[in-house]
């Protein structure tokens, strides 16, 4: 028997959607591909705090560490830091968090298939792979089944390969400074970057990105043999895409929407997507209740997520900025901007949720004037 609405995926964003919308007073039930939720885990954790405040999903025991700072370091090594006085962000423990919202969503009657898949869907009828296979029926579906959507597949939303990056990651042992996460730009990661999120002062996760095509296992090598600091390996990695494209110009069609990665409800910056999808999720619900109650078209959507995307366009923009610099261009801003005083800016203004609440902030600053040139670089971008 299948439900008013159904929502495929059940990560963080996907059982956030089914909750709003149980609140809402509809019923919603949610198929996850996989037996248990919270695995396996293909994401760093790292959050603003501000924005996990703000998802209403701010619990100590979810919580592994807590980030102060970044440093940052260009392509020729050269370092600039950002500190600040207060936890700044977060990292989650993945399977806890979201097991943390499945439960939430379950206490409010939210039902979950498991170990379900959605072969494909044709109207109102999801045909699944459970079995000897079954077909249920839904009248709202909300596709929030990662990067290799089905759900898109069936709105027939196409997304170019040059949309995505291949990541890999490891938890590694080692020495690292417990409130700074690292970021590291260079040829080694062509059009991404690579990173190191402590998870406390003995344990971090390393890992890296770069464009499709790239040979990511010898990348990670390349990065950690660079940065110069042993490691000894604790697991096996993780291999993922991740969306790292502009905004969807639609996510609604007929009787479907996407959210999450499927939506490419992700920061093309940093990849980042919990906090970006849990919000896009409320939205998703909201035009779902308005859709059943006042028969508001499923389409405006996309009109309610403008604010998101505005800020989902400032950081493709960002990122396709940098990607056009060749790494001595990079390492000449880097230092220009360094002695400009970038570092106390952002411990001041910087946010990484939104962009658009500080790139504005540092065109007007007579400090960073010096460097028009690159700000019409950055417009055109």
């Amino acid at each position: 028997m299948g439900h008013l609405v159904t929502v495929v995926g059940g990560g963080p964003t996907g059982l956030n959607c089914a909750l709003k919308i149980k609140e809402h007073g509809f019923d919603v039930g949610v198929i996850e591909e996989h037996k248990k939720i919270g695995e396996p885990v293909n994401c760093s954790g790292l959050v603003s705090k501000s924005g996990l405040i703000e998802s209403g999903f701010y619990e100590d025991d979810l919580i592994i560490n807590r980030i102060s700072g970044a440093r940052i370091f260009a392509p020729n090594n050269d370092c600039m830091e950002v500190r600040r006085h207060e936890t700044v962000a977060v990292v989650l423990d993945r399977a806890k968090f979201d097991q943390f919202i499945e439960a939430k969503a379950k206490a409010k009657g939210v039902q979950i298939k498991y170990g379900t898949r959605v072969r494909s869907i044709r109207g109102k009828n999801l045909f699944l792979e459970a079995g000897h296979g079954e077909l249920t029926k839904s009248d709202i579906i909300v596709g929030a089944d990662g990067v290799n959507s089905c759900v898109r597949q069936a709105a027939g939303i196409t997304i170019g390969r040059e949309n995505f990056v291949h990541a890999i990651q490891r938890h590694a042992e080692g020495s690292f400074i417990p409130d700074m996460v690292e970021v590291h730009f260079g040829k080694f990661a062509p059009g991404y970057f690579a990173w190191v999120i402590p998870k406390s002062e003995k344990v971090a996760e390393i890992g890296i990105g770069a464009t499709l095509g790239t040979n990511i296992n010898s990348a990670l090598e390349e990065f950690v043999a660079r940065r110069g600091e042993m490691v000894d390996w604790l697991d096996k990695p993780s291999s993922f895409l991740i969306p790292c494209g502009p905004p969807l110009k639609s996510v609604a069609k007929d009787n479907l929407l996407l959210v999450g990665d499927a939506g490419m409800h992700t920061k093309a910056t940093t990849g980042g997507g919990i906090i970006i999808g849990l919000k896009a999720a409320e939205i998703c619900a909201q035009t779902v209740a308005s859709n059943i109650i006042h028969k508001t078209p499923l389409e405006s959507f996309d009109k309610n997520l403008s604010e998101i995307n505005k800020e989902l366009a400032l950081h493709w923009k960002i990122r396709k900025y940098f990607n056009a610099q060749g790494d001595q261009k990079i390492n000449v801003l880097f230092e220009k901007l360094k002695k400009a005083g970038i570092s106390r800016f952002l411990e001041e203004h910087g946010n990484m949720d939104y962009p658009s609440r500080f790139v504005g902030k540092a065109i007007a600053n007579p400090r960073f004037w010096f460097l028009a040139p690159e700000f019409m670089k950055f417009r055109m971008a």
